[in-house]
């Protein structure tokens, strides 16, 4: 009788182990079709780029399709509308040019009114993928303005997730001053001191650096760590660019929610 019974518990532990070995789902990869518009004259210039999901697992590929659409303006609902689309955006841009220039004398008019979208896949694991989103706009003064985000699905739902947790933690906040550091240090190993990352920051003093905000935008997952993203203004001049670093999932997984760990499993 002890004999059955060991068996039998040896028999339940071999399945549990089993079940959880195989309990990941295999999600399927992102496809994507490409569809890129480009129009320009002297008065105005219009590019859209769209990499639209066509194939892939459901929840997310339907996600991934109303992201697309919300972000132009509920206008896309397939790779061909990016044509008319883009149609459509340099006809207002052009439009806008001639009623701001057409009384103004030929040399003191400004360049083309200009906005370019760009709607890309980044990343993608098994659990997950990531799209990035870039807009660049410039309609006079002295430069134009750029924004960039990434966003990223889980593929089981098709959900964007929460991906840190414990935001206030001093140990996270040194990660971020390093990693502001390194965006600066143009490919050096050597880290640049608290000082001479002052000069490229409006921070004030040193001690500002310890506690330095998030992003507005939430951070994205790359296939390799967790990508953090200021864009202009945000905590730095228009010279200093867009700030974007990556912290490597070893140095942030403490930091995630259980969500995010999850799905960089």
């Amino acid at each position: 009788m002890r004999h059955s019974f060991i068996t039998i518990m040896m028999a339940a532990a071999f399945f549990a182990c089993s079940h959880h070995a195989f309990a990941a789902k295999k999600f399927k990869s992102i496809e994507v079709e490409t569809a890129k518009f480009e129009k320009s004259d002297s008065t105005a210039e219009a590019s859209v780029l769209v990499q639209w999901p066509v194939k892939g697992d459901k929840a997310v590929v339907d996600s991934l399709k109303k992201f697309i659409n919300n972000l132009l303006d509920g206008e896309i609902n397939s790779p061909k509308d990016v044509q008319p689309y883009g149609e459509s955006l340099f006809e207002s841009l052009s439009i806008d040019w001639h009623s701001v220039y057409d009384e103004m004398p030929p040399e003191e008019r400004l360049g083309a009114f200009t906005r370019h979208y760009g709607i890309t896949l980044e990343a993608q694991a098994n659990n997950y993928v990531t799209y990035f989103y870039r807009q660049h706009e410039y309609q006079g003064g002295i430069h134009g303005f750029t924004t960039e985000v990434g966003f990223t699905f889980r593929k089981s739902d098709g959900k964007q997730i929460a991906l840190l947790a414990d935001t206030d933690s001093p140990e996270l906040a040194q990660l971020i001053k390093k990693g502001v550091k390194k965006n600066f240090a143009n490919g050096s190993e050597e880290e640049m001191s608290d000082e001479e990352l002052l000069d490229y920051l409006f921070a004030e003093q040193a001690e500002d650096l310890n506690n330095l905000p998030l992003p507005g935008n939430a951070p994205y997952l790359s296939e390799t760590g967790v990508v953090f993203l200021y864009t202009q203004y945000e905590i730095a001049p228009y010279s200093s660019g867009i700030i974007t670093f990556e912290i490597p999932f070893a140095d942030i997984r403490p930091f995630l929610t259980p969500e995010a760990q999850e799905m960089i499993q």
